[in-house]
């Protein structure tokens, strides 16, 4: 029997959720955690977005290519018991995503959807589940005053809870932004921006210090000259599928297989097999073992439901 996650994340004080997340794999050893993307389509393009500013996702998955609610529930239903996780792309543009979630098979449980909190709150409103939502606060789009007041209408429904990225421009604000969510009782978790072609200043890393929890520092999730073999359980117990159904070992991946941002990285060198078939197809499976991955781990999120072990630790 699954433990109900999303039942009991409104009860997880937020540094306690973040302070054991790195050891999801620990308590959860051969839990499948699905990352889905239903669209990459957004009605925001944030300066600083990877996945439809800089380099825009839905060129290689466009609208045409999205499933129906009703497709989706029936490829899911092959999969074994999972975690899913929602995101985009601005999930909720995605005109079936109640219907998917409202009809999910119950083996599955949703853990929390990612949103801009944009659209109105009727179109929350229309799925039944009481679920977690992860509010992604971009202060080019919205004020803050308006943001929170979104989540005060919604917070009868939802678990809701703050995360926001630290931009060079958020982070001169990120002491202000963070004393008001707290007055308003708002949690708040701070991002780091995840982007090859950027990097902070030792400044900026001391400033961003102060607010980030333990499974989002710089140093630890974000080293882009780590390419060290590591075995990686991607593929395995952590699938990435995005709106046709194709299904990739990691968001990280993805972005290798498809996106020219990460060209540099991966200019003349061997790529495991992250493309892993079609979940509508017949014959998908799961890997039945992990993959060796040279590549550095360009996805922070990516670490949370996946086990990598140095090659060199166990001696291969």
């Amino acid at each position: 029997m699954l433990v109900n996650i999303s039942a009991i994340q409104p009860y997880i004080p937020g540094r306690l959720k973040f302070a054991i997340k790195p050891y999801y794999r620990t308590f959860f050893p051969n839990r499948l955690h699905v990352l889905l993307l239903p669209t990459f389509r957004c009605n925001y393009r944030c300066s600083y977005c990877t996945v439809v500013t800089k380099f825009d996702y839905t060129t290689v998955y466009s609208k045409t290519s999205e499933k129906s609610a009703s497709e989706w529930l029936a490829a899911l239903d092959r999969l074994p018991p999972a975690l899913i996780y929602i995101a985009g792309g601005e999930p909720f543009v995605y005109a079936g995503l109640a219907d998917l979630v409202n009809g999910l098979p119950a083996k599955h449980q949703v853990i929390g959807i990612v949103t801009n909190l944009s659209l109105p709150a009727s179109v929350y409103r229309k799925i039944t589940k009481k679920l977690h939502l992860n509010a992604s606060f971009h202060r080019e789009f919205t004020e803050q005053e308006e943001f929170t007041q979104r989540i005060k209408e919604l917070s009868d429904q939802f678990h809701i809870h703050v995360n926001i990225v630290a931009t060079q421009e958020n982070l001169l604000v990120l002491r202000e932004v963070s004393t008001k969510m707290r007055s308003d009782n708002v949690t708040l978790h701070v991002d780091p921006v995840v982007d090859p072609e950027f990097r902070y200043s030792r400044e900026e890393l001391n400033l961003l210090q102060k607010f980030i929890h333990k499974d989002r520092v710089p140093d630890q999730q974000l080293n882009f000259e780590d390419f060290e073999p590591k075995l990686c359980s991607a593929g395995r117990n952590y699938v990435y599928i995005v709106p046709n159904g194709d299904v990739y070992t990691c968001a990280g991946g993805m972005a290798y297989s498809t996106s020219p941002l990460y060209g540099n990285l991966t200019a003349g060198r061997q790529l495991p097999k992250f493309a892993m078939g079609n979940l509508f197809d017949s014959g998908f499976k799961l890997n039945d073992g992990n993959i060796t991955c040279a590549l550095p781990c360009k996805e922070a999120c990516d670490r949370d439901a996946v086990k990598m072990t140095s090659v060199r630790k166990i001696g291969a």
